[in-house]
């Protein structure tokens, strides 16, 4: 595992990273701030997953990592339905992370802050509620927490008629840090609407190697983390079989 720190980390106590579901490369960054970070102090990493599930994760990271644990975590509903990136491979690759690391004795939890599903409008509500729960519960831990872009946004947007608040801006009372992560062309595994592998047009005009960068090139972010690439992850159950 990579256990560098990337150029540029931010030092807040709460990172908000929106990204496009369903990539490789970004849960392996999120694995790699939190084996950094753990080094060094508590941590706990958030994952748009329904809250429901918590139960199933504090089960599994206190596992070996057996393939009945694994079966034991996917037995749910979000393993078997969703498809939009958020139940992918590489995402369960990042649970699997933060599960070696505990095993080995480091400082880092796991929370599950999706508390419902409904419109984007409740849903924002709900994440903000989940994450302001767990930082209110754990005042010692760096917290970092991958949603959808426009979730970690910190400013309100209108779509059409409606008016999205995002769960960013809800949180903005706790000085959270949002980061959009921005890629050159390549693939990704969502719903968008059909859910499969989309091709990507490149994110972000900014050139240079990967790391975080200061600004951003949409509203309600202060910093970028650019990738290097951008590659597919499909579910880690495929078709009724493991990914």
């Amino acid at each position: 595992m990579n256990c560098s720190e990337p150029d540029g980390l931010p030092r807040g106590k709460l990172l908000l990273f929106g990204e496009m579901h369903g990539s490789k490369e970004t849960p392996a960054l999120i694995a790699q701030l939190a084996c950094f970070l753990s080094k060094h102090q508590e941590v706990a990493i958030g994952l748009e997953i329904p809250s429901r599930d918590q139960p199933l994760i504090d089960a599994y990271l206190a596992s070996r990592g057996t393939n009945a644990s694994r079966e034991k975590l996917m037995s749910s509903v979000f393993w078997k339905t969703d498809r939009d990136g958020r139940s992918s491979a590489a995402m369960f690759e990042l649970i699997d992370a933060i599960r070696d690391l505990k095993e080995h004795g480091r400082a880092i939890d796991l929370f599950a802050f999706d508390d419902q599903p409904g419109t984007t409008l409740e849903r924002n509500v709900a994440i903000a509620n989940g994450i302001r729960r767990f930082v209110k519960e754990h005042r010692e831990a760096k917290v970092v927490a991958l949603m959808g872009n426009i979730h970690a946004m910190q400013d309100p947007m209108n779509i059409g008629k409606e008016k999205l608040v995002p769960s960013g801006y809800l949180l903005k009372d706790l000085t959270p840090i949002s980061i959009l992560v921005t890629y050159p062309k390549g693939t990704i595994w969502a719903c968008m609407p059909d859910c499969r592998k989309h091709d990507l047009s490149p994110r972000t005009p900014v050139a240079g190697p990967a790391g975080f960068k200061n600004g951003a090139t949409l509203d309600g972010y202060s910093r970028m983390f650019l990738l290097n690439s951008i590659t597919a992850s499909p579910p880690a159950i495929m078709n009724g079989s493991k990914g």
